[in-house]
């Protein structure tokens, strides 16, 4: 969504998040929590006639805490889920309002002792951006994903608008707990300060090993985010995010090996704080 890199000319970026969801009530007995830790780097480097290219890559690891989950069994259905990640970003400038881009991609998400090939999932987010106006940039695109025994489909919508002075309206691009599906109001007339207020939703589907309920399934924990943020510029460079969100309409759910569901439950609202560090150059 920023503007083209000229030809030759790179930017380098590193994103370290954590990630804290308090504990939340099962549905039909029990508590469920989470913890997150992430790293992300990524290089761009601009080509010829506006055009650009990157890559990115990522690793992770979420630590579940349950608490006699009912609908479980009373045990724990998994406890820690690792990801690493790695995409491609391609930007093909049309002129100087106009272009296309494509990001492909391959996930790794499961548990230690997943068979590597059930954690894999594989797809690409492709679209078109114009910039309107100073103030005004749209884009439309999709995306599609396949793996873990599931395939999904989805639109996507970009913006970013500055419809008054020191406001604007976009995409949560910013690293934190909402993932970027979404939108937030941002307030931007605060001295090295950035606020934002928004709204965005996260599914999360991994492997599993082959002991528990679901022997060589899968689990999915997914949900509506709902957060305010505070980012604080140290520099041009450097950057530090501070969230306060809460996790609504969420839901666990666990398949077995053909992705067929077993179980699934709904949990309450919980408390999420989080904290990422973003330094690019």
């Amino acid at each position: 969504m920023g503007p083209p890199l000229q030809e030759g000319e790179t930017v380098r970026s590193f994103e370290a998040v954590y990630i804290y969801q308090s504990d939340a009530d099962l549905d039909s007995g029990g508590e469920v929590g989470v913890q997150t830790a992430s790293l992300k780097g990524s290089y761009k480097r601009g080509l010829a006639n506006g055009h650009s290219l990157g890559l990115g890559l990522s690793i992770g690891r979420s630590d579940y805490s349950f608490s006699n989950p009912t609908d479980f069994g009373g045990v724990a259905p998994w406890d820690a889920i690792q990801r690493y990640g790695v995409n491609l970003q391609f930007s093909y400038q049309l002129d100087r309002r106009q272009s296309l881009f494509i990001m492909p991609g391959i996930e790794f998400a499961g548990e230690s002792g997943a068979d590597f090939g059930d954690g894999l999932s594989y797809g690409a987010i492709a679209g078109y951006a114009k910039n309107f106006s100073r103030t005004l940039t749209l884009g439309i695109g999709g995306a599609a994903y396949a793996g873990l025994e599931d395939t999904s489909v989805f639109p996507i919508i970009l913006i970013n608008w500055q419809f008054a002075q020191d406001w604007r309206l976009s995409n949560p691009f910013r690293p934190g707990p909402s993932g970027r599906a979404g939108l937030e109001f941002v307030y931007t007339g605060l001295q090295a300060w950035e606020l934002s207020a928004g709204a965005g939703y996260r599914s999360n589907r991994f492997a599993l090993d082959d002991s528990g309920l679901a022997s060589e399934g899968f689990g999915e924990n997914e949900g509506a985010v709902l957060f305010i943020r505070g980012t604080h510029a140290f520099s041009q460079q450097s950057k530090l995010d501070l969230y306060l969100a809460t996790l609504v309409g969420a839901e666990l759910s666990l398949d077995d090996a053909d992705g067929d569901k077993i179980t699934s439950v709904d949990y309450d609202p919980s408390m999420i704080l989080a904290v990422s560090y973003t330094y690019s150059f």
